[in-house]
């Protein structure tokens, strides 16, 4: 975020607007009913953002202040771009591609631009971060279709995982609860020569857990049958709890959380509120843009793809009908105003290929390296569910608009900014994918180096930091067999002096006290020696994950230097279609006050509105009604007839005429005959012409 903001405030007030922009400054500062008279006839995909930038421009009026929206937008973008990598894979996964996000050239192009687009791309971003979050696609998820990832009910290997039913050594836990069979078992526990085998109190405890315990208490007594179904019914609470006690983010212990999750009717109504909230976004970044609705053919696509289970479509179909129908009036007025794009031509392939160009590059070297991790992170994919949500978002929108430009020509990748969040998360999957690869061939070269020795005793090193449970389970055997020896001795020596029931009885108890104050003994000491071990390997662990993205960010920097000639011309005035700036002080240099201008054709009069003190002195002699009176953009001129009464009296006029072969110069020809060109000067995106009358004034 800090990057994103930093790359949005650097050269942020570029001296000039382009034209997009004074028609963004010249309408947020109209009244409301002005505005809503003008997006009846023009810009109604627009409204939204104009209705938003309205309280802005009235607080303070400039450029800067009109730019500030899309760059706070785009750091937003930026964040979910990050927390997406996260919640979909991995934390250096979001780091990477919320990094790869800011540096690229075309995402601080729109962050410094007083248009709508950076807002589009905030809230696609943040409505697939809440498609994430309502489907169950997020890595560890419990519900949703094919995450990716390890589910939530399976505790991780290790001492992490430790069994949470398994009663912790100290004074509240009895000895009878401590299992007391297997190959260590005493020899009182060994059913006598002829008598029938009964299961002893350790044996239910081991196999039960904590519903084992209770049928203990009904001793040898209990048949068999009830044994199995306590020891069933204890297994099943066991594995329905997440077995272990290791405290997690936010200091609440695992055990604790699954004991705190919602049930489900809390999680449906959960759910319900998630979709609501997923619909609303799409709504409103719909009504910023009409085009930003694409975003529902590829969230439906993930869905498909993760085979989301029936309650998933039915929140998303209700969520994206509603979102729909929001939209549908404003795509219906926006059909009509249709014209104000007839400058868009017919696409072509080469143009798709340049919205990726764009998106992923635009150098060769970057683009190249892009495409590469993207092809990785597609064809052997460590995180589905990124790779689900990512490659969607990426190619379905821009598919489908150059589709529907067959049929009316729309295709500009302005439109298709909200799809560019997919790029970087593939390439940051792809990184990924390829460190786990040299990081895995990196520790097999290293054990071969060490030797079979040196692999042996990292075998042994791992097996004691991932099993803890297992440790304390072999320290209990050994104390059992170094207690069965004296078992043995106890039971002789009682026996010769009490009866044998009594005896046996006896040398139970001693063997199960003697067993388990070892056990306690040994535990505790292999214990503090495997958590010694797993920290030592945390740390390692840690330290090496550290480096490796430590190494992303630095790729990541290397490719924002190689592209910074880029960035740096980003932020020129000429990086734009055109400097009204500029043009409009050219112009008061060549005009004088007094002077009749014609803006031919009307839009061209954007310049005196973006900045109207150079041209003050020019009278707007073709203009009837001004744009706020008359609901347009740019004012209703005057016909032909009243133009030629208008230029009775003027020896001379000006001409702002677009550069533009296909336009068709109304006023230019009501000039031919009465007045004839003196000279014509060739300024960026206009043709400023002199004309003079060619006979008396009259």
């Amino acid at each position: 975020m800090a990057v994103m903001l930093a790359l949005g405030l650097w050269g942020l007030d570029r001296g000039t607007m382009w034209r997009d922009e004074s028609a963004t400054y010249q309408m947020a500062r109209r009244t409301l009913p002005q505005i809503r008279d003008a997006l009846g006839s023009v810009d109604a995909v627009h409204g939204l953002y104009y209705l938003l930038m309205h309280p802005l421009l009235a607080l303070h009026p400039s450029e800067v202040t009109m730019r500030l929206p899309s760059v706070l937008a785009a750091v937003a973008a930026t964040a979910l771009v990050a927390a997406l990598g996260c919640r979909l894979a991995r934390p250096r996964v979001g780091l990477w591609a919320g990094l790869l996000y800011a540096a690229t050239p075309v995402v601080t192009h729109y962050a410094q631009e007083g248009r709508s687009y950076a807002l589009v791309t905030a809230g696609a971003a943040w409505a697939t971060y809440l498609l994430v979050g309502a489907a169950g696609l997020a890595v560890g998820a419990a519900t949703g279709g094919a995450a990716g990832g390890v589910p939530a009910d399976r505790s991780a290997p290790g001492p992490r995982a430790t069994p949470a039913d398994r009663p912790a050594p100290g004074p509240g836990v009895t000895p009878a609860d401590r299992p007391a069979s297997g190959p260590g078992a005493t020899p009182a526990d060994r059913p006598a020569p002829g008598q029938a085998p009964t299961p002893g109190a350790g044996a239910v405890s081991r196999a039960a857990g904590p519903a084992g315990a209770a049928g203990a208490a009904g001793g040898p007594a209990r048949s068999a049958a009830p044994d199995r179904a306590a020891g069933e019914a204890g297994r099943a609470a066991s594995d329905a709890r997440v077995r272990s006690a290791v405290l997690v983010r936010g200091g609440v212990p695992r055990v604790a959380r699954a004991a705190s999750a919602p049930g489900p009717e809390r999680a449906a109504s959960g759910a319900g509120w998630r979709w609501a909230a997923y619909g609303g976004v799409v709504a409103v970044t719909a009504l910023l843009h009409v085009f930003a609705v694409l975003m529902l053919a590829a969230h439906a696509l993930t869905l498909l793809v993760s085979r989301a289970p029936r309650r998933v479509w039915w929140g998303w179909g209700s969520a994206s009908a509603g979102a729909v129908c929001a939209v549908l009036p404003l795509a219906a007025l926006a059909r009509r105003q249709s014209a104000q794009i007839a400058w868009i031509r017919h696409p072509t392939p080469g143009r798709l290929w340049a919205v990726v160009e764009d998106f992923a590059g635009p150098s060769a070297l970057v683009l190249a390296l892009n495409l590469l991790l993207i092809a990785v992170a597609v064809v052997r994919p460590r995180w589905r569910s990124l790779t689900a949500v990512a490659l969607p978002l990426f190619c379905v929108p821009p598919v489908l608009l150059f589709a529907l430009a067959f049929h009316r020509p729309c295709f500009h990748e302005r439109y298709l900014l909200f799809a560019l969040a997919g790029i970087p998360l593939l390439a940051a999957a792809g990184v990924d994918r390829l460190a786990g690869v040299g990081m895995d061939g990196l520790a097999r070269v290293v054990a071969r180096c060490r030797g079979v020795a040196g692999v042996e005793r990292s075998a042994r090193v791992v097996a004691r930091c991932w099993g803890v449970a297992g440790v304390e389970r072999s320290a209990r055997v050994v104390a059992g067999r170094r207690a069965g020896v004296g078992v043995d001795r106890w039971a002789g020596v009682v026996s010769d002096g009490l009866v044998g029931v009594v005896a046996g009885w006896l040398a139970r108890v001693v063997a199960r006290c003697r067993a388990a104050v070892e056990a306690d003994r040994l535990a505790g000491v292999v214990t503090d020696r495997g958590r010694a071990m797993l920290a030592r390997r945390r740390a390692v662990v840690g330290g090496r994950r550290a480096v490796v993205a430590a190494a992303g960010v630095l790729a990541v920097g290397c490719g924002f230097v190689w592209q910074l000639p880029l960035h740096q011309r980003e932020r020129e005035p000429l990086s734009r279609q055109d400097d009204l700036a500029a043009l409009a002080a050219a112009v008061g240099r060549l005009t004088r006050s007094g002077e009749p201008v014609l803006y031919d054709p009307p839009k061209e009069r954007r310049i005196a509105i973006a900045y109207p003190r150079p041209l003050a002195g020019l009278r707007d002699i073709a203009l009837g009604t001004p744009g706020p009176a008359s609901g347009t953009l740019y004012g209703v001129d005057v016909g032909p007839a009243e133009l030629l009464r208008r230029l009775g009296g003027a020896r001379s006029a000006w001409v702002i005429a677009a550069d533009e072969p296909e336009t068709r110069r109304a006023k230019t020809t009501v000039l031919t005959g009465r007045f004839r060109l003196a000279y014509s000067l060739c300024l960026p995106g206009i043709r400023l012409e002199h004309y003079v009358r060619a006979g008396p004034a009259g």
